[in-house]
């Protein structure tokens, strides 16, 4: 799958590349998984992040990330996280953190909201760890809509609307999630000053 990415800062905006997801299923130390690899082509870097996770809970096992300035490997085991984080200037650094919770990851967040029993008025609260603040964020995750939107190759398509608001400084969220695939269709990734809306055509 495709998305467009769309940057806006303040009242400008523009095409900011592509992002392209393949979820397969495959194994990790010989257990099931599945792998959602996410492809970022954009005009700063090519990046590929992979998320190995677990295919009942969708909760993290591994998550790789690389692109020309470094290299992250972070390892889950119920509510403990280990890392690696490697620039591609200096030396690596590790790490061993107890989060308190066994949390989803990121990068996976729009697919664990997917799987989501979604209904008007559905709301639930989901700890999230992300790589960028080395912990775990509460989610609030809402549907707050449900209509339509248009695509350019298929017409209207129904949809909830959902939206992921953290406890933290982390970016906000808002999915618009297929009604009858529970395909995530666009997100819109939000911190203060600047977006990048990811959509399919």
């Amino acid at each position: 799958m495709v998305r467009q990415l769309t940057l806006t800062r303040g009242e400008s905006s523009r095409p900011f590349g592509t992002q392209t997801e393949t979820l397969t299923s495959g194994r990790l130390n010989g257990r099931p998984t599945l792998l959602d690899v996410l492809i970022f082509d954009t005009p700063r870097a090519r990046t590929v992040d992979s998320s190995w996770i677990d295919p009942e809970t969708l909760k993290p096992l591994r998550f790789q990330s690389h692109n020309a300035a470094r290299a992250v490997r972070l390892d889950f085991s119920a509510d403990r996280v280990r890392g690696q984080t490697t620039p591609a200037d200096s030396a690596p650094t590790t790490y061993d953190r107890k989060l308190g919770v066994a949390p989803f990851e990121w990068n996976v967040l729009a697919l664990a909201v997917s799987a989501l029993p979604l209904r008007p008025g559905y709301c639930a609260d989901l700890p999230v760890y992300t790589d960028r603040l080395a912990g775990v964020s509460w989610y609030r995750v809402q549907v707050v809509g449900d209509t339509t939107i248009e695509r350019k190759t298929r017409g209207p398509e129904p949809v909830w609307e959902v939206v992921a608001r953290p406890d933290t400084a982390a970016p906000e969220a808002r999915y618009w999630i297929s009604r009858r695939h529970r395909v995530v269709s666009r997100v819109l990734v939000s911190e203060p000053g600047i977006s990048i809306l990811y959509a399919r055509d």
